[in-house]
């Protein structure tokens, strides 16, 4: 099943060339327009930790809670295989879970604590995001639902340790 969706995504890849460069777009640069965003957002209602605590969420899941996990799981990347279509360039990092999933799903889960609407935004970004990787051959379907997960669990953490820190 998993593999199906996979396959079912990637196959698409090369067959528009607008539909790539929107992938390609979404896989590697949607993620910084999305914090600058936040940063205005933030700037413009006066609490940057609208903009700090998302981004520790972001931050902490995949660059903490990610090299735990690639520490114990080494996943290859579907880039590996001789009939994925990749059109992005494949990290080195393990592929399970998504590094680019947990930093946006992170951000995205932890906007709940201040404004619903723009986390509901940012969650159906993070899908791009998310897709866009399985789409250009980086990374499987369960990588990026795995890295929406421990963003989920991130944002938990994280806000509640910062809440406590900075009250």
């Amino acid at each position: 099943m998993p593999f199906s969706v996979f396959k079912n995504i990637n196959s698409l890849a090369g067959k528009s060339k607008i539909l790539d460069m929107f992938a390609i777009f979404c896989a590697k640069y949607l993620l910084y327009f999305m914090l600058a965003y936040l940063f205005v957002y933030a700037f413009d209602i006066r609490s940057l930790r609208v903009f700090f605590f998302p981004l520790a969420s972001g931050v902490f899941a995949a660059f903490v809670l990610n090299s735990i996990i690639y520490f114990f799981y080494k996943e290859r990347r579907p880039a590996e295989f001789k009939s994925t279509k990749t059109l992005i360039a494949v990290p080195n990092n393990p592929s399970f879970p998504s590094r680019h999933s947990s930093l946006v799903f992170g951000i995205s889960f932890c906007l709940f604590f201040y404004s619903p609407v723009l986390a509901l935004i940012f969650l159906m970004l993070s899908c791009l995001v998310a897709v866009a990787r399985v789409f250009c051959g980086v990374h499987w379907f369960r990588d990026v639902l795995a890295g929406s997960i421990v963003g989920f669990i991130s944002s938990l953490i994280v806000y509640n340790v910062l809440t406590y820190i900075f009250q």
